[in-house]
């Protein structure tokens, strides 16, 4: 058995170690049967020197059929529920073969109990195309967290939402860049402190639902027409699901750059530039934007250039 890691929450403390692939003899372990683990309790403070680990087992893992741990990417997670705070308790993990015989125990993996620190306050979110990013208010006892991890999932049920991040305990903002286009995510935060080189987390935050925006579609289609009072530009209607979209009109004139020439968000795929002069040459440049964030406006669908002949 190789090293064990230990992880401890409010509730619980979960264990964590790798499944051994060879035999002591370096011959491949082709008959794992399962893992026992072993556990001694003492209360934080208390001297203990000369303890010893009882013979019995305190929890056996099945190999094939682990039902109260989990194995993913061959890692074992094994959580023990029958912890209080105030005391430091300390596991050993061995591997047994269908026979019944155990290996080489894993180092002891001392973790100290404590009650956990606070939980973050006043946790919201803001999604763009690309990111989420998430801030959030310190506890009020600040001084006893050494930092944050957040967690995602796609409901809010606890026990499915994986880690995607940490901060220091001076950073209460996190951008998390793997999101999905047009996807729903809900997040929790979490404080962090560590004791005797485990981690101890906080309960988790109130959990906070965010809809990661799509990219808006370029208009097509984009057609000028001369008329007796100005220059109409037309275009096809964007759409985004459950989303209004607006558009922004850009104009140049010659060689010029674009510059915009709405005041307000265009609401229709249409609009008549009044302010054009006989003879002159423009071209004209549509985006899409949805709701009211034209900061995430689309590229631009540029025309040809017309020339003004009343």
């Amino acid at each position: 058995m190789g090293l064990v890691d230990a992880f401890a929450y409010p509730d619980r403390i979960m264990l964590r170690w790798e499944v051994p692939a060879m035999n002591a003899d370096g011959s491949p372990l082709k008959d794992l049967s399962g893992f026992k683990i072993y556990r001694l309790s003492r209360k934080i403070g208390e001297e203990c020197e000369n303890c010893r680990f009882e013979g019995k087992p305190y929890a056996n893992v099945d190999f094939q059929k682990p039902v109260n741990a989990e194995i993913v990417d061959g890692k074992v997670m094994y959580n023990d529920r029958n912890v209080a705070h105030g005391n430091v308790y300390t596991y050993i993990v061995a591997a047994y073969n269908l026979k019944g015989r155990e290996g080489k125990p894993s180092p002891q993996v001392p973790v100290t109990f404590q009650e956990p620190p606070p939980a973050p306050e006043n946790v919201n979110a803001h999604a763009t195309p690309n990111a989420v990013t998430l801030i959030w208010t310190a506890p009020g006892e600040k001084e006893a967290v050494q930092g944050y991890r957040i967690y995602r999932g796609s409901t809010d049920a606890l026990d499915q939402m994986k880690k995607v991040g940490t901060t220091k305990s001076d950073e209460v903002s996190f951008t998390d860049k793997t999101v999905e286009k047009d996807k729903t995510y809900y997040y929790v935060v979490r404080s962090l402190r560590v004791a005797n080189e485990v981690s101890i987390e906080s309960r988790p935050s109130t959990a906070v639902r965010v809809t990661v925006p799509g990219e808006v579609e370029t208009p097509i289609n984009v057609r000028t027409n001369v008329t007796t009072t100005g220059i109409r530009v037309s275009w096809e209607q964007s759409t985004i699901t459950g989303k209004r979209v607006f558009y922004n009109l850009y104009r140049s004139e010659g060689n010029g750059a674009f510059q915009r020439i709405n005041i307000a968000p265009i609401r229709d795929s249409w609009f008549l530039d009044r302010k054009v002069r006989r003879g002159a040459t423009y071209r004209y440049a549509v985006t899409a934007y949805f709701e009211d964030r034209p900061e995430y406006e689309s590229s631009r669908a540029v025309t040809e250039a017309v020339r003004y002949n009343r």
